[in-house]
């Protein structure tokens, strides 16, 4: 240990008398590490950190899985989980939830609209968690009949009420009923995602039908059970009910995963890219700094041959030189956590609602642990570079040669060469990726949505059934807001839809058409259904292709008519007139079932994602299929943010209880919809330009490096007549085929890593041309700009001075 401790002092004493090359590779792997930290601690906080819940592995997602019918996982009906919880053997609890939104009001406060989840009574007891202030939910308040009960999250308790701890077993209101604050859940839950506060479900079963799939199913396993043990007792339940119920279980089995897992099941692939590719700029960073290392070794051979010369073993020598090296990258990973600090924060700063289980993301001890281990360990292995280099060749040999025997010599050169060939080579894997999803998010980017988002406003509204119980009254409350609305200066035309695209909502329905057979059990065709008001499609700027729209006739009192967009007219009646047709929703062998009549036909729209292609679309007026929730869309010629005030005054000026929830410009939900895709790609693109820097510093430092051990050479060169440009493409043309090496290496490195970006990628290939010729172009653009300098410096060589060399 005193031996260790004396070659850590020694080699700070070194670093040190070499401030210049000691900050260079500080500020080298203080961007490699503090990058590589920064990814870690998203990937720590998202994707290993575990639920804030006693036992999470034992806490898994049910989910109805049709995947003949195109749903691998879809929300459970109630009828079904009820049976689930009647006859599983796996789990310990199994309850349910139906994620909504609510309207918070309170005496002398403004109306509040929440996001939260009316759950089953074991919904807490599931998770493990408990509360507090008061209780929680229990069984007793899951009845139909029961007392109106809340539970609020910490957040809102102090937002909104100041932490009081008084409000328990106050009675506030809730979407116009009043209900008693029963307890306050902890800090740390956020399930659902979110969530505000929590109130019973309440489900009435005999009311409820089986083909009604909205409930979200959460369980806690038995201990001891696993995941497989669970799916197969499951599957079997899902099989018994498809035997017992063939109309409307045919083809739908029990899927089951893990919460986590599933909360993360979008991000994980994109995380996973990220950190391999700082792991490629550590890489980069780290071979950079052993070259910076290794040149230092040329200025101490004589150090290093009196050292050997007075007794010091090769093992000793080499073990001082690492000693040197741990200690550097040990302080460039110090100086990497402030850049990880700083950088983790812009990360999540970059779009918060893109990354779940942001809020857990931080500087904690596996991420210190880590950063610790990576500079402790890279410095180990990259130390042994410039060790190994000066100890490999002749020790005493450089106090006769004049400092050329080792890591300055022939030798040293090859290893730089080979470090900096592969700086270039993963630069250009790191570069080719980056471009294939540059071109990527480009394409997304222009992908037509179905409708102009410019220059409209949009905003959610929910009535609550306590003051709007019926399908009049809903009709009637909407009808004379969009008139308000539209009455306002500057609105060109408001309208009103549910579910708005592209804001991750969808409605679907299967459909049965007029004069054809009933589709057998388990072969339903389903669209996705949206309700909307008569200007609806005047104000999206969505084209009208045949037939009409909807007016304000088509109302309660008139028979059933829809819209279809291109996409369903042209694969439900191919070669035929859609006109005319009727469809419903219902059960075609009952006398009551409601047709409605296609009396139009419009555009896609691209209403799931922007990558995805449209789906068939039912379009319903709104005033004949009333609904309590709707999004209002207001179109203007001006800024559509200085709307928002005007359509919330004329709100509550119909009813002053009702708060605007999710007020964004198309052109915001629009943004929103590719937010994951922006930070992958934007910060994919981030560390591609840090490498490129990085491997251009190498060749620069190569380069000129060659050309400083080379003086003598040169000099000889011009005073024997040798014309300054000749030297200039001398030293470009030796730097430029080690480049050149390295290219070719890196676009076979690309080529094969590409298809990892495969599922990342939108119409791109991941042999695309375009990249693997642009991109190498780029990179060696740079590299004969670096090569270039120092060979430029060359010619100032003054062939007197040359010859005096040394």
């Amino acid at each position: 240990m005193d031996s260790l401790w004396k070659d850590l002092h020694y080699g700070a004493r070194s670093l040190l008398r070499n401030p210049a090359v000691t900050t260079l590779a500080l500020l080298t792997l203080a961007l490699g590490i503090g990058a590589n930290t920064a990814i870690f601690s998203v990937v720590n906080g998202v994707l290993l950190e575990p639920l804030a819940f006693p036992q999470p592995d034992q806490i898994v997602m049910v989910v109805d899985s049709a995947p003949k019918l195109g749903f691998p996982q879809f929300a459970a009906s109630p009828p079904n989980f009820k049976d689930w919880r009647e006859q599983n053997q796996v789990f310990a609890s199994l309850d349910a939830m139906n994620p909504g939104r609510f309207t918070l009001t309170a005496k002398g406060g403004q109306p509040q609209a929440l996001a939260g989840a009316a759950v089953t009574g074991d919904f807490f007891r599931t998770l493990g968690v408990q509360p507090l202030l008061g209780r929680l939910l229990a069984p007793a308040d899951d009845r139909p009949a029961g007392e109106r009960v809340a539970v609020l999250s910490y957040d809102l308790w102090h937002q909104r009420f100041g932490g009081d701890p008084g409000i328990v077993q106050r009675r506030i209101t809730i979407d116009g009923r009043s209900h008693t604050v029963v307890g306050i859940a902890p800090r740390a839950l956020d399930f659902p995602r979110k969530s505000q506060l929590w109130v019973p479900l309440a489900l009435d079963y005999a009311k409820e039908g089986r083909g009604a799939h909205y409930l979200r199913v959460v369980g806690r396993l038995k201990p001891g059970v696993s995941l497989e043990r669970a799916q197969a007792d499951m599957s079997a339940i899902a099989g018994r009910l498809e035997r017992q119920y063939p109309d409307q279980n045919t083809n739908w089995g029990v899927a089951l995963t893990r919460l986590r897992d599933l909360m993360v099941k979008d991000i994980r692939p994109a995380l996973t890219m990220l950190q391999l590719a700082v792991w490629v700029v550590l890489l980069i960073a780290c071979a950079n700094v052993a070259n910076l290392l290794l040149a230092r070794m040329g200025g101490r051979e004589r150090e290093i041959a009196v050292r050997a010369a007075l007794g010091a073993g090769r093992l000793r020598l080499a073990r001082q030189i690492v000693a040197e090296s741990v200690i550097l990258f040990t302080a460039g990973g110090a100086l990497g956590l402030l850049v990880a600090f700083w950088g983790t924060r812009s990360l999540i700063g970059l779009n918060p609602d893109a990354i779940p289980r942001a809020e857990g993301v931080g500087i904690d001890v596996r991420v210190l642990v880590y950063t610790l281990l990576i500079s402790v360990a890279a410095g180990a292995l990259f130390g042994l570079v410039p060790a190994l280099a000066a100890i490999g060749g002749r020790l005493y040999g450089a106090l006769r040669e004049g400092g050329r025997a080792m890591a300055g010599g022939q030798r040293g050169r090859r290893v730089r060469s080979a470090l900096v060939l592969v700086e270039v080579a993963l630069a250009l894997m790191l570069l080719v990726g980056a471009g294939l999803l540059i071109q990527s998010f480009a394409r997304l980017q222009s992908v037509d949505p179905g409708f102009k988002p410019e220059g409209v406003i949009s905003a959610r509204l929910s009535l609550p059934e306590s003051r709007y119980p019926d399908d009049p009254r809903q009709a009637a409350f909407f009808q004379r807001a969009l008139e308000r609305i539209a009455a306002l200066p500057g609105v060109q035309h408001a309208a009103s839809i549910y579910p708005l695209p592209l804001s991750g909502s969808n409605f679907i329905l299967t459909f049965v058409v007029e004069g054809r057979p009933a589709p057998k059990p388990g072969e339903d065709v389903s669209a996705h259904v949206r309700f909307i008001s008569p200007d609806y499609f005047r104000t999206m700027a969505i084209p009208q292709l045949k037939g009409r729209l909807f007016s304000a006739q088509d109302d309660l009192k008139s028979p059933g008519v829809a819209i279809v967009n291109h996409n369903m007219a042209s694969r439900v009646w191919p070669g035929q007139d859609p006109l005319g047709q009727r469809v419903t929703f219902g059960n075609p062998a009952k006398p009551d079932v409601k047709w409605m009549r296609v009396v139009g036909v419009v555009g896609d729209v691209r209403a799931a994602a922007l990558h995805r292609e449209p789906e068939m679309e039912i379009y319903c007026p709104q005033f004949q299929t009333p609904s309590s929730d709707a999004v209002l869309v207001v179109r203007t010629g001006a800024d559509p943010k200085g709307l928002v005030e005007p359509i919330r005054r004329a709100i509550q000026q119909l009813d002053s209880d009702l708060p605007l929830d999710k007020v964004l410009t198309l052109e915001q939900v629009v943004s929103s919809s590719l937010a994951q895709n922006r930070v992958k790609t934007l910060l994919l693109g981030i560390f591609a330009g840090l490498a490129l820097v990085l491997a251009a510093v190498g060749v620069y430092g190569l380069v000129s490096n060659s050309v400083a051990q080379r003086v003598h050479e040169i000099g000889i060169r011009i005073a024997l007549g040798a014309r300054r440009d000749e030297v200039v493409r001398m030293i470009i043309r030796q730097g430029m085929t080690l480049v050149s090496i390295g290219l070719a290496l890196g676009l076979a490195g690309a080529f094969a890593s590409s298809r990892l970006l495969a599922g990342q990628l939108y119409k791109v290939s991941v042999a695309d041309p375009l990249t693997y010729i642009g991109v190498p172009a780029v990179l060696a653009a740079v590299a004969l700009l670096a090569n270039w300098l120092p060979a430029r410096r060359a010619t100032r060589i003054d062939p007197l001075e040359a010859l005096r060399y040394e």
